[in-house]
């Protein structure tokens, strides 16, 4: 499972669409207004003050893995004075033997003058010959969509809406009136998956002062969560500057110094790092019907009820069992929010593209019932991808193109194939057995499809239609599935019980 391209895509996303990341030296200086009101006047002389760059390294599990450069400037081009908001980084993580880099970059341009409108937002990433893009204009009727994944581009009209530079830097402003511990704040914020305009809201967690180079500061801790279910804390300095960025519990961005925060860890094995050893093996993986494992308190507590998954406590010690049974139980309903949601297309699962549903509808063709498709779907995907844990596809185009990839991959198409089919599906990440040689658990990805109104889990990757009893499933909300992550490398698990197929 390669968890870094997705994560690092929503890290793009909100660090892109949601966050303004602000510096202290002005680069240029905003055109005079006069007329302004005066609540457009303060807000022109709180760009002014923020203009500038900054730097923060990018963390994950606590290592040093890339780094970001945030500018704010104020520029005149042939679209007359905007205020131009810039962020670009790059991230590597080591990938079987070699390092997998992803450069993002976003900007969003908004005019300079009352009321401030949006007049263009660009979010970008680039990973090898991979290239996607989702670049929002404003036009005479509203604004407009254009979507890159690899070499498919598709518009879509977006209409009108009312979306400008003090939403986008609605946070930072508010902290600088110095809010109270509690108090919350709700703004528009663009959801580049949805292409819609959703209300986010930050809470004031506390408020705490601290010394920043010999000098009192006073901090604010601010929750947001925002469309994706995602958590993100950050903590501000009363000038409305954000020092630290900590999004699920699993990556974590520092306000440093240009020179330290371009300075990359030595390159970590994700995949090594996120192995999880056992005290005995386990046999053929595949042949395991039922499993009981013993984890920790802090990762086990973390864990949930999954179809095939209980979770309990043990009273005795705190531990957490975990029991694993392919033979079914507990069932898990879905309700309709999670079958509309999993019906839906974005722009990571472009469900409504003539390609994926044309590839949908060859995979299946003759098979009547869902199950029967569903049966076709994982034969069909488990054949169409060659396994290559080097060719790290990053979007759904080059995934149907190039045919290569992980479970990941496997996961993605699977899930577009379905909803293009009309049957709700999602992608689920876990750990799954890795075999008797290495006697570990692993990271891996695998699909949850809707029949007969519950949550029936299948294995694209391996062609199972019925899991075997070695997977382990994160929970479905994004945060927690990240704070899962994040605590793998300290992880503690042990055998209680196995069965196998007689």
């Amino acid at each position: 499972m390669n968890m870094t391209r997705s994560s690092i895509f929503l890290i793009a996303v909100w660090l892109g669409a949601g966050m303004f990341l602000m510096g202290c030296s002005a680069e240029s200086s905003p055109p005079p207004a006069p007329n302004h009101t005066q609540e457009d006047h303060l807000f022109a002389q709180f760009m002014e003050k923020n203009l500038g760059t900054d730097w923060y390294g990018v963390y994950l599990q606590k290592h040093k893995v890339g780094y970001l450069k945030s500018t704010a400037a104020c520029e005149t081009g042939p679209h007359g004075t905007l205020y131009k908001i810039q962020l670009s980084g790059t991230v590597q993580i080591l990938s079987d033997a070699e390092i997998d880099e992803i450069k993002i970059e976003s900007i969003a341009t908004f005019s300079a003058l009352p009321p401030f409108s949006l007049v263009l937002y660009a979010d970008r990433m680039i990973h090898k010959d991979d290239f996607s893009e989702v670049k929002i204009m404003r036009i005479s009727e509203g604004y407009q969509a254009e979507i890159t994944q690899g070499k498919d581009t598709q518009s879509r009209f977006m209409g009108a809406f009312d979306y400008t530079l003090k939403d986008y830097t609605a946070v930072q402003r508010w902290i600088t009136r110095n809010p109270d511990a509690g108090a919350d704040i709700e703004y528009p914020n663009i959801v580049l998956e949805t292409l819609t305009l959703e209300a986010n809201t930050s809470r004031i967690m506390g408020i705490h002062e601290s010394l920043t180079a010999g000098v009192k500061t006073i901090f604010y801790d601010v929750l947001t969560t925002d469309a994706h279910g995602l958590d993100v804390k950050e903590v501000f300095g009363a000038d409305g500057r954000a020092y630290r960025i900590v999004l699920g519990g699993l990556f974590e961005c520092r306000l440093e110094p240009q020179a330290l925060a371009t300075k990359i860890d030595k390159t970590i094995d994700l995949f090594f790092r996120n192995t999880v050893f056992i005290d005995r093996p386990l046999g053929d993986s595949k042949t395991v019907t039922l499993l009981n494992l013993s984890l920790d308190n802090t990762s086990g507590t973390l864990l949930g009820n999954a179809p095939g998954q209980s979770v309990t406590q043990n009273r005795a010690d705190g531990s957490m069992g975990v029991l694993l049974n392919s033979k079914g139980g507990p069932n898990v309903n879905a309700t309709e929010e999670e079958i509309q949601k999993n019906l839906a297309a974005t722009l990571d699962i472009p469900a409504n593209h003539p390609t994926v549903i044309g590839l949908a509808q060859h995979a299946v063709d003759g098979a009547d019932t869902i199950s029967e498709k569903v049966s076709r779907l994982v034969e069909f995907v488990e054949r169409y991808i060659e396994d290559d844990y080097t060719a790290n596809p990053m979007t759904l185009m080059d995934i149907i193109e190039k045919k290569k990839g992980d479970c990941s991959e496997h996961a993605k198409l699977f899930t577009a194939m379905a909803r293009a089919l009309g049957i709700p599906c999602r992608t689920v990440g876990g750990l799954v057995y890795l075999g008797d040689d290495d006697q570990a658990f692993g990271l891996h990805a695998w699909n949850e499809v809707v029949m007969g109104g519950v949550w029936v889990p299948v294995d694209p990757t391996w062609g199972q239609t019925a899991l075997d009893a070695t997977h382990i499933r994160f929970p479905v909300e994004i945060s927690k599935e990240w704070q899962v992550m994040a605590a793998i490398p300290e992880m503690k698990m042990a055998v209680l019980h196995v069965e196998h197929k007689k």
